[in-house]
């Protein structure tokens, strides 16, 4: 996927040498792996476009702040429908870096600027007003507990910020997570898997479990994510041998982000609003959930596949022989057929995955089992 990015970078940008930089090239990997999830949904002429009109996005999001050449774009669908799909990822996809746009106000005529504009003696000073500070501006729709303590641990995800309607101790976790094992490359796919779960169509969710379990579930995504990785990249299988090692790192991960991740922007009091100890029944729990529903049937996890592609390729200790090789054995699906990953059952993913669950369950199964006790029937 890097590759077909760079080339659509470059194909935008002839006037730019062969090296790219990275911000651009992982900001477009970003918007793409976040468009699948927030627009899961385009049209066959429109997804052929997707993956040209992120990397068109990142270009003009950067294009100050990394002094690029001018962009020229060529997109592979009729103009009509591009500037629409454009549009359309541009409205959705986040941009942090955003201001808002100045309004454009026709010039009036002279006649019209000789009646509006007053005389000196009617020219007034318009009183100036401070802006108001943020914990200001969301006071009146924030609710205190009866009590005057701390919101409860279940608290409703209306009172979170609005990036996604998450927590916002989630994405600084996920992160330092990431980070921490060696998977920086992962978090986005990470923090979609979180957002998929805990909003349904652009609102939180009413699931009941999942708001009183949001660490539980961060720690259970997080497992899935790596265990799809190791069995796209090696093949290895997680059975009850390696689930066990793997989810002591995981829990030591989860307790560690804790005691040494900073949630910034956010007040000390409200920073950890909804994080919950984790326990290994806990964690458990949140693995069998995660296999009970279909969270795993959304584009956030299919999309990994092209996050390792994307890895191998900007490996820089793998030659480019050994880049087509490697990139060679990962599954490719085509956006305009039916053979999509999701419809795969037998793949090895979802066969490693089915092990887990059945040795949780299994393990789940030994300790409800009342021990059977033989008594001696006197003859």
């Amino acid at each position: 996927m890097s590759r077909q990015i760079e080339q659509a970078l470059l194909s935008m940008m002839p006037t730019y040498g062969s090296d790219l930089p990275p911000s651009l090239v992982e900001l477009a990997g970003s918007l793409l792996a976040q468009s699948r999830h927030r627009a899961s949904t385009l049209k066959a002429e429109e997804e052929i476009a997707r993956q040209y009109a992120c990397a068109n996005i990142a270009c003009d999001r950067l294009k100050i702040t990394l002094d690029l050449p001018p962009i020229e774009p060529r997109p592979p669908i009729p103009p009509r429908i591009y500037k629409r799909l454009y549009t359309h990822l541009d409205n959705i996809l986040p941009n942090p870096t955003a201001t808002p746009r100045p309004t454009r106000n026709r010039a009036p005529s002279s006649k019209q600027r000789d009646k509006d504009t007053p005389s000196k003696s009617e020219t007034r000073r318009i009183p100036s007003r401070g802006t108001p500070t943020k914990e200001a501006a969301l006071a009146p729709f924030r609710t205190t507990p009866k009590n005057g303590g701390t919101p409860a641990k279940g608290h409703i995800l209306d009172s979170q910020n609005s990036n996604g309607h998450l927590h916002p101790w989630i994405q600084p976790v996920i992160r330092f997570m990431c980070a921490e094992s060696d998977h920086k490359r992962l978090a986005p796919t990470v923090f979609a898997g979180m957002e998929h779960i805990l909003t349904q169509e652009g609102r939180p969710t009413q699931d009941q479990w999942v708001i009183h379990h949001v660490t539980d579930l961060l720690a259970a995504v997080y497992f899935f994510v790596i265990m799809r990785v190791r069995s796209i990249t090696s093949g290895a299988k997680i059975d009850r041998e390696g689930y066990v090692p793997l989810r002591k790192e995981i829990l030591a991960l989860v307790a560690k982000a804790n005691q040494e991740v900073a949630v910034p922007d956010v007040d000390e009091s409200d920073a950890w609003e909804g994080w919950s100890d984790l326990k290994s029944r806990d964690f458990d729990a949140a693995v069998a959930k995660v296999n009970e529903n279909d969270w795993l049937a959304g584009d956030w996890y299919d999309g990994i596949v092209d996050v390792i592609s994307s890895i191998v390729r900007t490996d820089a200790g793998l030659s480019d022989d050994d880049v087509e090789n490697s990139e060679a054995l990962l599954p490719t699906r085509r956006a305009d057929t039916m053979l999509q990953e999701r419809y795969d059952l037998l793949s090895e993913a979802r066969k490693s995955d089915f092990i887990a669950w059945r040795d949780i369950m299994l393990d789940k199964i030994a300790q409800a089992t009342p021990v059977q006790v033989v008594m001696e029937a006197d003859i």
